[in-house]
């Protein structure tokens, strides 16, 4: 027979481990069950969620709130997965060099020539045009970003040019939704 004081620190344990690994465990149940929801690691303390709700291309993209407070999401540039924080707060898109970089831009080729006010300051950036950034059924092309030079900045921001070329964004239930 079991004890209460056994149940009890069984009951600890298993709150324990479903506290530490419950976004990793939801994401791979998800998956068995044939979800389409996509599990995003982000970093050691945060998962983010991106599910398009209809299977057509067109459908809306819901992004559910980081435990940070901020939204989180990986699109390819290009081709290439970036992960960005979408930034209401930022007038267009902005790359990290090292971002740049792995969409193939060759940020130190790049001309450092505009200045932008910031959180942190004054920013000297390059602005180019991206062939296409994709968010799951959201595709834009020929999108204008700037590039950051080396150590100015460690994330990419996903600003309000391209949450306006949707045709609407808000926020539910601590998710954002974006339609294409």
């Amino acid at each position: 027979m079991t004890s209460p004081a056994k149940l009890l620190l069984l009951a600890i344990c298993t709150a324990a481990l479903i506290a530490h690994f419950g976004d990793k465990l939801a994401a791979i149940t998800g998956d068995m069950a044939g979800s389409r929801m996509k599990a995003e690691p982000q970093s050691a303390n945060s998962q983010v969620y991106a599910k398009t709700t209809n299977g057509y291309y067109g459908g809306e993209v819901y992004i559910a709130m980081s435990r940070d407070g901020h939204y989180w999401a990986t699109l390819e540039v290009n081709g290439t997965p970036v992960r960005f924080v979408i930034d209401t707060g930022a007038s267009h898109v902005s790359l990290s060099y090292e971002d740049a970089e792995m969409a193939g831009l060759d940020p130190s080729g790049l001309n450092y020539d505009r200045a932008f006010k910031t959180a942190g300051g004054i920013s000297r950036k390059a602005i180019v045009t991206l062939d296409r950034i994709t968010l799951d059924s959201i595709q834009i092309s020929n999108i204008s970003a700037s590039v950051s030079q080396p150590g100015q900045i460690n994330v990419s921001l996903l600003g309000m040019n391209f949450l306006n070329k949707l045709s609407g964004f808000n926020v539910e239930n601590r998710k954002m939704i974006l339609r294409p």
